[in-house]
């Protein structure tokens, strides 16, 4: 029987392309955002013919902004292990990976195996920074042994399918304890000093009532681009809009009077930033 894994991509350095060279052997260079969605399931053999396992591997690709904790927090639970990608061309991305994605992660499922990779290892003449320091930022971060450290392209595939299976050996022998249910505290007005956390908020309480992230991201999408919602700095308006939208949609599965109070705090959380 295939073991099933789930593992948790982050910081948006190219790690979709990184993901669909791995599962499809292909490269994309253009990079969507995406919001907590599923990418795909890969199915691997790990290990050798005497002492393998297949395993099932779940890559989720989550929202690469800072600022949207509370809908990163929703993708973190039940992982058991993760991959953060920093950008060799970009010294600032392994800065936000020290700063912000491992206590992000730490702090909400506990230590679980990790693999840090430098992309875009094929733009030699522009990296900033190489596997030593990767590997300084593991030990840096008291990771323990189970953190594998990799330089990789995903534009000429260098390295990514040694990254996936690493750390899939890793989790093959190491059992996580997953967390599934991660608490959400919706409405700090101390939380909300831009719009940018008032959209996380919402996204958050939206998938809560809605069973979840994976459940709720078609529906977040596709009020977001009817919308025009810009996540790294989104206008008053499309935020408006965006809530309507999300009223609308919760027609299907709320009565009209939680349609009502749903749409009241989000207006309120909008509207009093804007003040």
């Amino acid at each position: 029987m295939s073991k099933l894994k789930r593992m948790l991509f982050c910081w948006a350095t190219g790690k979709t392309s990184l993901i669909k060279r791995f599962v499809l052997d292909q490269f994309d260079d253009k990079y969507i955002t995406t919001i907590g969605t599923k990418v795909t399931k890969k199915e691997i053999f790990v290990g050798t013919e005497e002492n393998g396992a297949d395993m099932t591997l779940l890559v989720w690709d989550i929202l690469g902004q800072k600022g949207y904790r509370y809908t990163q927090a929703l993708s973190f639970g039940g992982i058991e292990g993760a991959i953060l990608v920093a950008d060799t061309t970009r010294p600032e991305s392994l800065q936000s990976l020290k700063e912000y994605w491992i206590p992000s992660i730490i702090s909400v499922v506990g230590e679980i195996p990790m693999a840090f990779l430098g992309n875009k290892a094929d733009l030699k003449d522009e990296r900033t920074f190489g596997l030593k320091e990767l590997e300084g930022l593991a030990k840096e971060s008291g990771l323990g042994d189970g953190t594998v450290c990799f330089l990789t392209s995903a534009k000429t595939g260098e390295s990514v399918e040694d990254a996936f299976y690493s750390l899939a050996e890793t989790l093959r022998f190491v059992t996580v304890k997953a967390k599934e249910n991660i608490p959400q505290y919706f409405v700090d007005r101390g939380d909300l000093h831009n719009l940018v956390d008032v959209v996380d908020h919402i996204v958050a309480d939206f998938c809560n009532q809605f069973g979840g992230l994976e459940n709720a991201t078609p529906i977040i999408k596709h009020q977001m681009e009817k919308a025009g919602l810009n996540l790294d700095n989104p206008a008053y308006k499309s935020v408006i809009e965006f809530i309507n939208g999300l009223a609308s949609a919760e027609t299907s599965f709320r009565t009209p009077e939680e349609i009502r109070m749903n749409r009241t705090k989000r207006l309120y959380m909008a509207n009093n930033l804007s003040k």
